[in-house]
């Protein structure tokens, strides 16, 4: 297995043991069996230990959510094409992603002091892109910013609704409701 594989695959098994535990509760024991290496061999890949590790999975998760959903935003198409291509990205990141988001579960844990400005800082530049294609769809600029935030809650909301429940099926449905979002 190449390098960037083996590194691909660690992070995804470590960021599976930050949103099965969070920040707190994901134990370095329980850290180096899901990545299937000894402690040792982890503060190799990790020298400064969970926090190092939940920086890393911070970054990737942005790079993930930013690859799969938000450069969707991006295009010459009209604005409504844009945001449900965007939801539809969305989707994918969480379903890729077992069905949260690592950055929400980061941001209402221990960690936020460590990683809770950079996660702000991605989570309001994101809503400014947001802002940005509902402004392109005509909603004057404090109406845009609201729909944005209003489709973030709904994005987050229903991730901790479904974990709360242990109900995939809402979110789910909360997804395919917004993918006929309209501007």
């Amino acid at each position: 297995m190449p390098e960037s594989s083996q590194r691909t695959d660690l992070i995804q098994r470590l960021g599976q043991v930050f949103r099965d535990r969070g920040y707190e509760g994901a134990t370095l024991t329980q850290l180096a069996a899901a990545s299937g290496l000894s402690k040792a061999s982890l503060y190799h890949h990790f020298p400064g230990g969970k926090a190092e590790m939940a920086d890393v999975l911070v970054r990737d998760a942005v790079a993930q959510a930013e690859r799969l959903a938000f450069a969707r935003l991006r295009g010459p198409e009209p604005a409504e094409q844009r945001l449900q291509r965007f939801v539809e990205g969305f989707a994918d990141y969480l379903e890729r992603s077992g069905g949260l988001c690592l950055l929400g579960v980061l941001a209402l844990g221990s960690a936020r002091p460590t990683l809770g400005e950079t996660i702000s800082t991605q989570f309001l530049d994101w809503q400014d892109r947001l802002t940005a294609v509902f402004e392109a769809g005509g909603h004057k600029p404090k109406g845009a910013a609201r729909r944005a935030g209003e489709l973030l809650n709904v994005l987050y909301g229903a991730q901790m609704v479904s974990a709360l429940t242990d109900d995939r099926r809402h979110l789910n449905r909360s997804l395919k409701r917004l993918a006929r979002l309209q501007t």
